[in-house]
């Protein structure tokens, strides 16, 4: 038998809990015969504020829809740059003539490039591009891309200026593409719809996306890349060239160096001083302090270091295949077994 404390502690828990039980029953009766709350019998409470808030979320909610488009749009732009990239590295020597299918390879990213660039930029204008800055990410890897691919062509680096042409060149191209597929979609379901009117419409069609075409090339939105864009672009650049430097060498048996172009003659630079160039240069900008910068900088200058030992180790030993060594061409024995 239970002792009487025991007893009386069930007796207050059972009455607790019948009270609790009732206590809710009795909750439950307001909100209907399930106990919950539902839409039709929910009060709809407006007052004087409650349009101003309504304005804050038609805003907050284009910022976040303006602001998933430009991420989408930027990691598109980062891919693209690196198969650029890719290709690039495919080129053997520094000529103002890529091969033709790395040339036809990076036009067509660039394509892709501008049209992605055009689809943003209306919505990077003005406060915007410093307030969704810091989430185009990719425009820093395609200043990457624009910067090694003039060097392999003029063994120079791209000033901020140009590339900031050359950024608003493929906005404008991206707009006059976008302008273009929008006409052939519209021409396409005239057709379908129309086909006695074809001949008119389309010309008039045709008509109206020469005039937009001709009025955007000068009003067409642009992104212009800032300061850090350029900055962090060149800096993933001397790993680039230290890639390129060593490939190369390794196949050509030599250090890269200008070959020449047309009547220009050959100035004799190597891929080493212009790293070293490089190098001085941005020991020479204000220093900051931030983590990524103090990264790249460590980066820059091993990738330098690198560069120089390769070129050391060609001066001194020579290189392990002979000069003008080609992969492609067969080795002597190559067909007949061993030599």
């Amino acid at each position: 038998m239970a002792p009487d404390s025991k007893r009386r502690w069930q007796g207050d828990g059972n009455g607790a809990g019948a009270g609790a039980a009732s206590g809710h029953k009795k909750i439950a009766r307001h909100g209907g015969p399930s106990g919950t709350f539902t839409a039709s019998s929910a009060p709809i409470v407006r007052n004087q504020y409650t349009a101003m808030f309504e304005q804050f979320r038609d805003h907050l909610d284009a910022h976040h829809d303006r602001r998933e488009r430009i991420v989408k749009a930027s990691r598109d732009i980062t891919a693209l740059s690196k198969k650029i990239i890719f290709a690039l590295q495919r080129v053997r020597r520094i000529h103002p003539q890529i091969p033709r299918d790395v040339d036809s390879e990076v036009n067509k990213r660039l394509a892709e490039i501008s049209r992605l660039l055009a689809g943003i930029a209306p919505a990077m204008q003005g406060i915007n591009r410093g307030r969704y800055g810091r989430v185009l990410f990719g425009m820093e890897e395609l200043l990457e891309a624009l910067t090694f691919l003039h060097y392999l062509r003029h063994q120079a680096l791209l000033s901020p200026e140009e590339a900031c042409k050359w950024v608003a060149q493929l906005c404008v191209e991206g707009q006059i593409a976008l302008e273009l597929d929008n006409g052939a979609a519209q021409s396409k379901q005239s057709a379908e719809t129309a086909e006695s009117a074809e001949t008119a419409e389309t010309a008039e069609t045709a008509g109206d996306a020469k005039k937009a075409r001709d009025a955007n090339e000068t009003d067409a939105p642009v992104i212009h890349p800032d300061d850090n864009d350029f900055l962090m672009g060149v800096f993933d650049l001397s790993g680039e060239m230290m890639r390129f430097a060593t490939t190369s060498a390794a196949l050509r048996g030599e250090l890269a160096a200008d070959s020449g172009g047309g009547d220009q003659p050959r100035t004799g630079r190597t891929i080493v001083g212009d790293m070293q160039e490089l190098d001085s240069f941005f020991r020479m900008l204000p220093q900051r302090h931030d983590k990524s910068w103090k990264m790249k900088l460590q980066t820059l200058q091993t990738s330098v270091q690198k560069v120089e030992r390769l070129g050391y180790d060609l001066r001194v030993r020579g290189s392990e295949r002979p000069k003008g060594w080609i992969p492609e061409a067969p080795e002597m024995g190559a067909e007949g077994g061993s030599p």
